[in-house]
């Protein structure tokens, strides 16, 4: 009789030891949840022979003898063996997993963003720019209609400052003019700051507290100028098939744009 003809069968198993580890522990959970069922239904087993489960299904005859609980109960007791085998063997699988834990490196901190500008007021903190319903130096756009008067609009932001991440911050309201109603808009991610010449432009995305206006998670472009300290800072946010443009000529020493620190 010849050997059994095996396959070569060569998986390419591409997980790492670290994620091995969590699949190693949900296995030994779920064995122990096994492990609890069988524990429970023993335990059933001896509370229906006694009369004591609440299933309303009698023995027949309802007289149980002792021969017949010791009987039961030396069936449990096989049971149970079995099960703290288990137990151990499943002791010795969690040691070996927080042993591995012991050679998998810890994981490194997340890169700093490399960025070469950051906007901020003359201070180095937070800017702030309000311009009130009909003020100068402000024109606002939606779908390519000019609405006048513009209405009030005011920005609130601080973009790379450390160049980290959680950093950044942006925030946009309108006051509401002509075809648009009042609005508040807040960036929820931000692209690196480029500086093309003097002006910064940073993209992501958003939310706003009237989504039937751009939608659950409009897009938006932020561009601060410093061109000959004659700054504007300009919002562009689309959604749902709409377009919102705000630009505002700033005052010199109302923002700063510098190299990150």
């Amino acid at each position: 009789m010849s050997f059994p003809n095996i396959p070569n069968i060569t998986p390419t198993i591409s997980i790492t030891t670290a994620q091995t580890v969590p699949l190693l522990l949900s296995s030994i959970a779920l064995e122990e949840l096994a492990l609890a069922h069988i524990i429970n239904a023993e335990a059933e087993k001896l509370q229906f022979v006694l009369g004591t489960l609440p299933t309303g299904t009698t023995l027949s005859p309802a007289v149980v003898s002792v021969p017949n609980l010791l009987a039961v109960d030396a069936s449990v007791q096989r049971t149970l063996r079995d099960v703290i085998k288990k137990e151990i063997l499943l002791e010795f699988k969690f040691e070996n997993v927080l042993d591995l834990l012991t050679t998998i490196p810890p994981t490194p901190p997340p890169p700093t963003i490399t960025c070469d500008c950051e906007v901020t007021n003359m201070a180095g903190n937070d800017f702030s720019i309000n311009r009130g319903q009909g003020a100068a130096g402000t024109t606002v756009t939606f779908n390519g209609v000019v609405q006048d008067p513009p209405g009030g609009v005011t920005y609130n932001g601080l973009i790379c400052s450390s160049c980290t991440p959680d950093a950044n911050f942006f925030e946009f309201d309108f006051d509401g003019s002509g075809d648009v109603a009042a609005f508040t808009f807040t960036a929820t991610t931000f692209t690196v700051p480029s500086c093309p010449g003097s002006t910064v432009s940073i993209t992501g995305q958003g939310t706003t507290d009237n989504p039937g206006l751009f939608g659950a998670t409009p897009a938006y472009t932020l561009n601060v100028d410093d061109t000959m300290n004659n700054n504007s800072i300009t919002v562009i946010i689309t959604g749902n098939g709409n377009t919102f443009m705000s630009t505002t000529t700033l005052g010199n020493g109302e923002i700063a744009i510098s190299d990150c620190p």
